[in-house]
């Protein structure tokens, strides 16, 4: 085999600023690792189970804020991509996965470890690529260059997400042939562009804007954005605007309704009436609270706008209600808008302020006197962490308690609420930590945990991840939504009750373990967790909590804040 084509594609990653590549062992993609541990720009990562290693490819792509590469061999190999693309896709997240296959004449032959891989992750990537599997004629070089051009360049424009690159590589596989000297790899610059809205818009938008005495400012989930917030401060400065952020929205500033299932709590049809918004406007990705999309969907607000740049999603219509799509980026509209805002006096900031500080209030009395239980452990976890921490949240229970504590949202905030699954969540974090130079801790259901395990086989876990594992012994989610409760297939089926613990799994992996079972035991471990150093490497701390005891405190709780 030639490397002349290998050798081609890694230059244009190279030169489009690719750097890290997340590659998992095989035969058929082993002349790439080779090929691309051999070139000094690269910073390969050897993760086993493919899975896993989508969602640290994730984790490194969060933090980069630039495109990650993904390695895998044939087969069902690339199959277990399938979860982490979907996340990065619904999240805006950029990877390039790129899978080795067979050569086209072999599939569907008999041939081992072949698939059908053209198209795979058709519904969820910005675009599939299938490469020639050599370069032997201009021609073929040509296309070749073309598409790993464009592949590079679709991770991020006109939307960040994940892209497929199909490489079929023939053999002999391990008989790699220098390349001849020859031409350098044709690398394809694309021009900047911003996308701005007409001043005609900006005048019609600030007209509607100033006229209205009630504006809601929705913000979903977003990575951290000094400039973001600042801009939003100004915009915040109008009493007749309301904003609402989650811990996942980056976006905590005092003044601000950051917990909304708490705030919103007792409202409905028959008292809303002066709470409803005359304009919505949302931005940022996926809304953690269900309670937040019924009442929108039950208000109506005559104008919702909706800022989303995205192609593929333009009318992304939540709530119900959608009247217009700005299709430029938050930062870039508020930039363009603000000063054409005239700031009002009003009264609808302060009516959202007051019942935020009411529900505070009972917040605080009800969690002082809360006993031993998920809520509990919660506040008290918050409590503890460092003002530096970087959080990540998994789903379901995790992310949905941290809404209710302003101290969550005082950190920055990661989740996968692209899809929202429980799968990959710690694999997430570890990507995370490996790069970021801030502690990392993750906060699990057991659930979570146990299903993305393999996030902890990897040679090199990072020193300043710390992992809490919430165990209540199943899936407590289910026992707090209403529904499942009433049918006897709850914890065998649905719940999927068990009396696991993961004291074996961190002896297996080399983490120090620590367990903790009541709120004195939990406290000693918190202060011991966080005091560690880096270089006494990774933790997990077990919180043994009582499943339906949470669920009852969780329930008198939204009863307490409505009474």
């Amino acid at each position: 085999m030639s490397q002349e084509h290998l050798n081609v594609m890694a230059s244009i990653l190279a030169g489009k600023g690719i750097t890290h590549i997340v590659a998992s062992p095989g035969s058929r993609n082993a002349p790439v690792i080779i090929v691309l541990n051999q070139t000094s720009r690269f910073r390969l990562h050897s993760i086993a189970d493919e899975r896993s290693a989508g969602f640290y490819a994730l984790g490194l792509a969060q933090q980069l804020g630039h495109t990650v590469a993904l390695l895998c061999t044939s087969g069902s190999a690339a199959l277990n991509y399938a979860p982490a693309l979907a996340e990065a896709y619904y999240q805006k997240i950029p990877l390039l996965a790129i899978t080795a296959d067979r050569p086209l004449e072999w599939i569907d032959q008999g041939d081992g470890q072949t698939i059908r891989q053209t198209n795979v992750f058709s519904n969820y990537v910005r675009k599939s690529f299938s490469l020639p599997h050599s370069i032997g004629s201009p021609g073929n070089r040509w296309h070749f260059e073309r598409m790993v051009n464009e592949a590079a360049d679709r991770c991020l424009i006109p939307a960040p997400g994940p892209v497929h690159l199909n490489l079929p590589l023939a053999e002999p596989l391990y008989d790699l042939q220098p390349a001849a000297p020859g031409q350098k790899a044709n690398i394809i610059s694309l021009a900047g562009n911003k996308t701005l809205l007409s001043d005609s818009a900006l005048e019609e938008l600030a007209g509607i804007w100033n006229a209205s005495t009630a504006k809601i400012i929705l913000a979903g989930q977003l990575h951290p954005n000094n400039k973001l917030g600042k801009l939003l401060d100004k915009l915040a400065g109008d009493r007749t605007v309301a904003v609402f952020t989650e811990s996942t929205s980056n976006l905590y500033r005092d003044g601000y309704t950051g917990c909304i299932d708490r705030t919103i709590e007792g409202l409905n049809e028959n008292n809303f009436a002066e709470y409803r918004p005359g304009i919505l406007l949302t931005f940022g990705g996926a809304i953690v609270s269900k309670k937040i999309k019924a009442l929108l969907r039950k208000m109506k607000p005559h104008h919702h706008w909706h800022i989303n740049s995205d192609p593929d999603d333009f009318h992304l219509d939540t709530y119900q209600s959608l009247s217009l799509t700005l299709p430029v980026l938050p930062q870039t509209f508020l930039e363009q808008i603000t000063p054409r805002i005239t700031v009002a006096g009003g009264s609808y900031a302060e009516l959202w302020e007051k019942r935020n500080t009411l529900h505070l209030a009972k917040h605080k009395a009800f969690a002082g006197n809360a006993p031993y239980s998920d809520f509990r452990v919660f506040d008290t976890i918050l409590s503890h962490l460092p003002a530096e921490t970087h959080l990540h949240l998994g789903n379901s229970t995790p992310v949905r308690y941290a809404q209710l504590f302003e101290k969550a949202s005082r950190l920055a905030n990661w989740s996968n609420r692209g899809t929202s699954g429980i799968d990959g969540c710690v694999s997430t974090a570890v990507g995370a930590a490996r790069l970021c130079p801030h502690p990392v801790t993750v906060i699990t259901g057991d659930i979570g945990f146990f299903y993305d395990s393999n996030a902890l086989w990897n040679t090199s876990l990072p020193g300043n991840l710390r992992i809490i594992l919430i165990n209540n012994g199943g899936g407590n989610i289910f026992r707090v939504i209403p529904g499942p409760d009433r049918y006897e297939e709850l914890e065998e089926f649905i719940e999927t009750k068990h009396q696991f613990t993961a004291e074996g799994i961190a002896s297996a992996f080399g983490l120090r373990y620590y367990k903790a079972c009541n709120l004195e035991t939990l406290e000693k471990a918190l202060n011991a967790i966080f005091t560690e150093q880096p270089d006494d490497g990774p933790v997990l701390l077990e919180v043994s909590t009582p499943a339906e005891t949470s669920a009852g405190v969780l329930r008198d709780y939204f009863k307490f804040i409505a009474s």
